[in-house]
């Protein structure tokens, strides 16, 4: 059993280049994909995610450090990749639904490390 496409949409806010965003549309195999970052802020040490009003209740997965708030309002949201370390502010209460991934990806002098959570197991 396959992954459900037409059910499926990552909204993606990293700041990325045409290039860039083609090969996140491979890596996704055929997952549909918006690509909502804002390439101006290339170069900054931070970055806003902002998810746009029409695609909160459809979003599935969002790429990005969006607002608490914002994935309290997307009610299918299965799986939130941040950029940064300091997650706890996702995993209060009502944030994000029962059965969620939380996935953190950071990198430190070159050496990149990942840490994964599913809510009401690993991490409370």
């Amino acid at each position: 059993m396959g992954i459900e496409n037409n059910r499926k949409l990552i909204v993606n806010c990293l700041p990325l280049t045409p290039s860039e965003q083609a090969q996140f549309v491979r890596a996704a195999k055929g997952v549909p994909q918006e690509f909502v970052g804002d390439s101006a802020q290339r170069g900054n040490m931070a970055w806003t995610a902002i998810i746009p009003e029409e695609l909160k209740a459809q979003v599935t997965a969002i790429i990005g450090n969006a607002d608490p708030e914002t994935c309290r309002q997307c009610p299918k949201l299965e799986w939130l990749q941040t950029w940064s370390a300091g997650v706890d502010k996702y995993q209060r209460p009502g944030i994000l639904q029962s059965g969620y991934m939380l996935r953190v990806e950071f990198t430190l002098i070159g050496w990149s490390a990942g840490i994964q959570a599913r809510r009401g197991s690993a991490v409370r």
